[in-house]
């Protein structure tokens, strides 16, 4: 069955967050959104900022449950729903709020808007020839399917069951590498790992460690495999679509039908986005069948190290002063490679490296199964929002993933 089609004028009220200016705004401070902290079908609330509001401005620009946030520039389209994860949010300027009307379910519109907006549907709006926008005039005019509103809420809860297993996942692998890193840090730096309350101590010139310990560089304990990235340019990539990811040096940019890497790398950002917020190394465990561009090293472990005790051992390493370039900054494989590190003898190694291994091996399981839940639901999504497969139909199919 197709649905009828609306305007998204017609359906749901439009807004644009507030352009904000420290000397006009004198109410009391209040957190936002920007464009930053929107991702695909999320918000990244780690780094909120706040600002002053006026008091009667709460609802112009506030958010409610069921509100959908939308990039206008930037990566325009790019949307999630909110739901009241933090209170008393606000929108700044570079946000559209979309607020279904009576009659058309909240979750199911959010559905239909992130499906054309991950699908290129919205580009032919899109303004500007450099930084691309969606202004208001032109979201208005988005159609979206219209089914009776008890089709709305059930196409909407077998997607939303997609996601909250999604989330369940998630979460379980934030705690799995909370658990390593936990684990990382009471055995290496803070040296209580097994049977350490019977193993002396020696002073060294970089500092205390365990007897038969010592310290290396990182090119002594890691195998380097740049010589085997290759870049790709988009038009490249098009001719190339398939399953594999193809990695750059903070992300995933695309998937292609071809793969240069089979098995557990990690990947340390070399230029470009090298660093974070806190001073650490930029990295992505990569695991399976992969390409990667030029702009991420890619290293394993060599015995006694394993690759995840390397991402551990980095994780929270303070890269800073291994970066160069001011205008590029940039990690050289040479400077990669002097990164110091502290071992322990083999057995200890050994009993380590399992342990992180089923921690993280564990969580790189979980992500491959979001993967599979995210594709099964973006294959439903436009199928089920256009009436071209049944509700019943991807009930049962939801009963399967489950």
């Amino acid at each position: 069955m197709t649905w009828a089609k609306r305007r998204l004028a017609d359906v749901a009220e439009l807004s644009l967050g507030k352009m904000l200016d420290l000397k006009k705004n004198r109410g009391a401070p209040r957190p936002y959104l920007a464009n930053v902290n929107v991702r695909w079908g999320s918000f990244d609330l780690s780094d909120l900022r706040e600002m002053r509001f006026e008091p009667h401005e709460n609802e112009r620009y506030g958010l409610r449950r069921g509100d959908i946030v939308m990039c206008e520039g930037g990566e325009p389209g790019r949307c999630a729903i909110w739901r009241d994860q933090v209170s008393g949010m606000m929108l700044q300027k570079a946000l559209h709020r979309v607020r279904a009307k009576a009659g058309l379910d909240a979750e199911f519109l959010f559905y239909c808007l992130f499906h054309q907006g991950r699908s290129g549907a919205l580009e032919h709006l899109f303004t500007g020839a450099t930084i691309k926008h969606l202004p208001g005039e032109q979201l208005a005019k988005v159609e979206v399917p219209v089914p009776p509103p008890s089709t709305q809420r059930r196409i909407a809860s077998i997607l939303g069951a997609y996601d909250d297993l999604i989330e369940v996942n998630r979460r379980r692998i934030a705690l799995l590498e909370e658990m390593a890193r936990r684990l990382f840090e009471e055995w290496f730096v803070h040296f209580r790992f097994p049977g350490h309350e019977s193993v002396r101590m020696e002073e060294t010139p970089e500092g205390p460690l365990p007897e038969g310990w010592h310290r290396v560089i990182l090119g002594e304990v890691a195998e380097n495999f740049d010589r085997l990235r290759k870049p790709l340019s988009k038009p490249q990539r098009q001719g190339m679509r398939g399953p594999y990811p193809y990695y750059g040096a903070a992300k995933i940019f695309d998937h292609l039908d071809s793969y240069l890497f089979d098995g557990l790398y990690l990947l340390v950002a070399e230029d470009g986005s090298v660093v974070t917020d806190e001073g650490y190394p930029v990295l992505q465990l990569a695991d399976g069948r992969f390409w990667v561009n030029n702009h991420a090293h890619v290293i394993r472990g060599a015995t006694p190290v394993s690759t995840e005790f390397l991402y551990l051992a980095l994780a929270r390493y303070p890269v800073r002063g291994h970066i160069t370039g001011a205008a590029q900054p940039k990690i050289t494989q040479a400077s990669l490679n002097r990164i110091p590190l502290v071992i322990a003898p083999a057995e200890v190694m050994e009993h380590f490296n399992t342990k992180a291994q089923d921690l993280i091996g564990l969580g790189l399981r979980l992500g491959s199964a979001n993967d599979k839940l995210a594709a099964s639901r973006d294959l439903l999504l436009p199928r089920l929002i256009s009436g071209d497969l049944s509700v019943t139909t991807a009930e049962r199919e939801l009963e399967a993933a489950a």
